[in-house]
């Protein structure tokens, strides 16, 4: 569900030395240039944000099969890593072009607790099937 909030609404604000205001949400950077919208589309990191809850709901399901399980929660892991450094370098090449102030929302953050939460998950699972093979050997 936190990684889903990243499809909706801006995920921060830029202004630059003209006062135009650059708003970028989780497939685009939008700027509004006297009265003029322009739209860069940032596909890498639409894929990648959208990949997450995607992998996220798939892992849930995958109870049965703690391994693969695992896999897929580090999959998710590292997508949210790499989301968060691909973002940074889109707004880094822009902030090279063009001088911008940047107005940060708490959306910034998410990927971050997204790899926390991740992280806690795998080692739950690990945990949860160590407990298992534990089980299996004294049968």
């Amino acid at each position: 569900l936190l990684s889903s909030l990243l499809l909706f609404g801006d995920l921060m604000g830029m202004t630059d030395v003209f006062g135009n205001i650059y708003q970028m949400n989780f497939h685009s950077v939008i700027v509004n240039v006297s009265g003029n919208i322009q739209t860069q589309d940032i596909w890498p990191v639409a894929i990648l944000i959208v990949s997450v809850p995607v992998l996220s709901v798939v892992s849930v399901f995958l109870f049965r099969n703690r391994s693969l399980q695992m896999k897929t929660t580090m999959a998710a892991l590292l997508i949210s890593i790499a989301s968060l450094f691909v973002a940074a370098y889109f707004v880094i090449m822009l902030g090279r072009k063009v001088d911008l102030t940047y107005q940060w929302n708490i959306k910034t953050v998410i990927p971050v607790v997204n790899a926390v939460l991740f992280w806690l998950a795998y080692r739950a699972i690990g945990k949860d099937e160590e407990k298992v093979k534990s089980l299996d050997r004294i049968r």
